[in-house]
């Protein structure tokens, strides 16, 4: 499972290294994790990208993006943005 999150994590900074955002629809449905997995596959990826200096969020929370204020939507699972 590691190697799989490296793997997505390693795409989605590829993407935008700025703001990561983990839906439900790329995890239940595309990737075809069971709820305990994307539970695990979450909480794995937070610590990394804790450690690669991003702030987490998960849904219902309140964060700043772009000086923008923003709410993680339902089904957004974890939002990442880079801290400065």
């Amino acid at each position: 499972m590691l190697a799989d999150i490296t793997e997505y994590l390693d795409n989605k900074i590829e993407q935008n290294n700025q703001r990561l955002i983990f839906t439900f629809y790329e995890l239940r449905v595309k990737m075809d994790l069971t709820p305990p997995t994307v539970e695990k596959f979450l909480r794995l990826s937070e610590t990394r990208l804790i450690n690669l200096g991003y702030k987490t969020y998960r849904p219902g929370q309140s964060y700043e993006y772009l000086g923008e204020p923003l709410i993680v939507k339902e089904n957004e699972l974890l939002i990442a943005v880079k801290e400065n």
